[in-house]
């Protein structure tokens, strides 16, 4: 994962830690309803992985959310080695490569 990669899982795993929080859903919880093993939720919520895009839509289901809400405010901005992620979580700065 280069730079801009692993402040996006940072902010995405940030995210889905405080829904499922806020929800008082455990890690388990989540990997039951998503069939994600419960070490990968750790994983993703702590930045380490990335997940899959099928991965992603299972876990905002099983987060009882949209994958839109799970991005929301994340854009991509810029051309060629300019160009990089706007995370509003990060202060709105841009994270490129």
């Amino acid at each position: 994962m280069d730079e801009s990669d692993a402040r996006l899982a940072y902010v995405l795993g940030r995210r889905m830690r405080r829904i499922r929080r806020d929800q008082e859903l455990s890690q388990e919880a989540v990997a039951w309803i998503a069939g994600i093993h419960r070490t990968q939720i750790g994983l993703y919520e702590h930045g380490e992985r990335m997940p899959f895009l099928s991965s992603f839509v299972r876990l905002a289901s099983g987060l009882g959310v949209s994958p839109c809400t799970l991005l929301d405010g994340i854009t991509w901005e810029g051309e060629g080695n300019g160009a990089g992620f706007v995370l509003p979580d990060q202060g709105g700065g841009r994270y490129g490569r």
